[in-house]
């Protein structure tokens, strides 16, 4: 690996449910837990336990807000955060799943395979109003 590529101070955004915030700065991002997105009929879980983060904090922003509709039919209740944490990029592959809801996007959509380690984490915020506004979402 050439000393340029490698940047583990590069900033990625991971979107969770707010009550989950205070478990993830003990323990870190972790894969396979129970999924928040599962198939209608079989109730299996999409895709493979991946972590999924944005490079561009609007990004996450704007996705919370969808998430926070799906599940609370509000936007900017609280109950969706937003976490900072640093990480190289350069091992993370594009999550081109949503290329729709990719449409506009400021930066990379991301999945990568292995735990993000606790002590990466560095900030997390709650999505309300006023942070969705600020990002011009609406």
């Amino acid at each position: 690996m050439r000393e340029r590529d490698f940047n583990p101070t590069d900033t990625l955004y991971h979107v969770t449910q707010t009550k989950n915030v205070n478990s993830i700065k003990q323990k870190g991002i972790l894969l396979l837990q129970p999924s928040n997105w599962i198939q209608a009929g079989s109730k299996e879980r999409y895709g493979d336990g991946s972590i999924f983060a944005f490079e561009d904090m609007g990004d996450a922003v704007r996705w919370a807000a969808k998430w926070d509709w799906d599940l609370n039919k509000n936007i900017g209740t609280g109950k969706i955060s937003v976490l900072s944490f640093v990480s190289n990029k350069k091992d993370w592959k594009a999550d081109v799943a949503d290329p729709i809801g990719q449409a506009g996007a400021k930066g990379k959509w991301l999945k990568n395979i292995r735990s993000v380690p606790a002590k990466d984490i560095k900030s997390s915020i709650p999505v309300t109003l006023e942070l969705v506004k600020q990002n011009k979402l609406f």
